[in-house]
């Protein structure tokens, strides 16, 4: 090999050992990135050139910087991360629901109905007793405010996830144009080779999507990231399709996606976080259609047996508790006669308009309703309560303990991912000694190669 060809050799040295440091300093600044893949500086050697019966190299290159990733590891973590949000967002609002019927701290559900019917019992002692009575009333009342409490509770929280699911598709939305636009800067240069930081940029943003709403995504080799909502295209290459919020039939909150000139409901399909939110709305929109025919069937279960009784003046009995000619809303809605709040005397416990003052014929009826097995169901009033209670329970549970194995197993491929495409600092300080090394090392072949030029010239002169 001439010496100019050393010369060669050398720079070439140098620039394969600058670039290592450059990708070294890369690494160690990224570490801390979210999303961020280690690079590897891919380094080739030159075909060596023949000069007479020997062939000599001509040194390496720096051929390229590759991204430390798996790609099907990439797919499975993006999908286990739609499912670990959607199982965390359900357990989330559920479990903000659940105080509600929590008797710990306030009077139950259940343990509200349990006073009305102890007042009762204890009335038949003295029906007229006005302090029997005002205990009876007072009962009355905590059992309806509870249950309006409740209802009001369950109320704001459906609204509180209907707010959060338009905020969270405008997120969405936001971050499929993101992703669509990288893709279109990313083209077709390689999932490896290619722009490294764009393409760990996307492939955040990839993982945020499937927390968000449960996308899935078709990674290939070129580069290029397909994105899937509820198996309908969102994003090819450089274009997106938005999604919104509309109603459907029942006049529900609708997930849609936009169709050519249309949009497809994927409500039922759609994963992630907002997933969870229509998952978590539905269960409570349950939970207040259940409450609401509990109150309306037990509003007038007492309505009718109290106006089949009558009160101290001996007049016919009004309606116990103020209750809608329907089911829905009743519970928000319920409360006790104000005429009768304000006049126990109003209660209806005679079961004749000339009985005597002692009279509790119709209070024993009324109060029989707590054993009445035909106004639900599950038997009881009672019953009733508890089957709402538990099933709200068995609910958040449930949702607890999925959001923690989901969680345990996102995390698992976290580890995974973490081990292949993760940055370990020491190894990149090693790495820096070796780059310096050689940057020295063929910094010296080219102080020698320049020595002898020089010396060849002046013995040349």
């Amino acid at each position: 090999m001439s010496l100019f060809g050393t010369l060669s050799v050398g720079a070439r040295g140098l620039a394969v050992a600058s670039a290592g440091i450059d990708v070294t300093a890369q690494n160690v600044t990224g570490a801390q990135t979210p999303g961020y893949s280690r690079r590897t500086l891919r380094v080739e050697q030159l075909p060596p050139v023949q000069q007479g019966a020997l062939f000599v190299g001509q040194g390496a290159k720096a051929a390229g910087v590759t991204r430390a990733i798996d790609r099907l590891l990439g797919v499975r973590l993006v999908e286990a991360a739609g499912t670990s949000s959607e199982a965390s967002t359900l357990s989330r609002q559920l479990s903000g629901v659940e105080g509600l019927f929590d008797a710990t701290n306030t009077t139950g559900l259940g343990e509200s109905l349990d006073l009305v019917f102890d007042a009762l019992a204890s009335a038949t002692v003295d029906p007229s007793d006005p302090a029997q009575r005002g205990a009876a009333v007072y009962a009355m009342t905590t059992f309806a405010s509870t249950v309006s409490r409740i209802a009001g509770g369950l109320a704001d929280g459906l609204t509180g996830a209907e707010d959060e699911l338009a905020a969270e598709l405008d997120t969405v939305n936001a971050t499929l144009a993101e992703v669509a636009q990288l893709n279109a800067a990313i083209g077709n240069l390689g999932a490896e080779e290619g722009p490294g930081d764009l393409l760990d940029r996307r492939d955040y943003l990839l993982t945020q999507l499937a927390e968000q709403v449960g996308a899935t995504v078709q990674l290939k080799a070129n580069g290029q990231a397909v994105v899937f909502v509820a198996g309908h295209g969102v994003v090819g290459r450089g274009d997106f399709r938005p999604l919104s919020l509309g109603t459907d039939a029942a006049g529900d909150p609708a997930v849609q996606v936009s169709m050519d000139d249309g949009t497809f409901d994927i409500t039922s399909e759609v994963g992630g976080s907002v997933g969870g939110l229509v998952a978590a709305r539905a269960r409570i929109d349950g939970w207040a259609t259940d409450l609401d025919t509990f109150a309306f069937t037990v509003a007038n279960a007492f309505n009718t047996q109290h106006a089949a009784g009558f009160d101290s003046a001996g007049v016919a009995g009004l309606p116990l508790f103020d209750v809608g000619g329907t089911a829905p809303g009743s519970a928000l809605g319920l409360a006790v006669n104000a005429t009768i709040a304000a006049d126990s005397s109003l209660l209806a416990f005679a079961s004749a308009a000339t009985a005597l003052p002692g009279d509790s014929g119709n209070l024993e009826a009324l109060l029989a309703l707590e054993d009445d097995t035909t106004l639900f169901p599950v038997g009881t009033a009672r019953a009733a309560a508890s089957a709402i209670v538990s099933d709200v329970g068995t609910a958040v549970a449930a949702a607890g303990s999925d959001s923690t194995a989901q969680s345990a197993l996102l995390s698992d491929l976290q580890i995974l991912r973490e081990g292949i495409s993760g940055v370990n600092t020491d190894e990149e300080a090693t790495h820096l000694l070796e780059y310096q090394a050689a940057y020295r090392a063929s910094a010296k072949v080219l102080s020698a190669a320049d020595e002898l030029l020089r010396t060849l010239l002046q013995v040349g002169g």
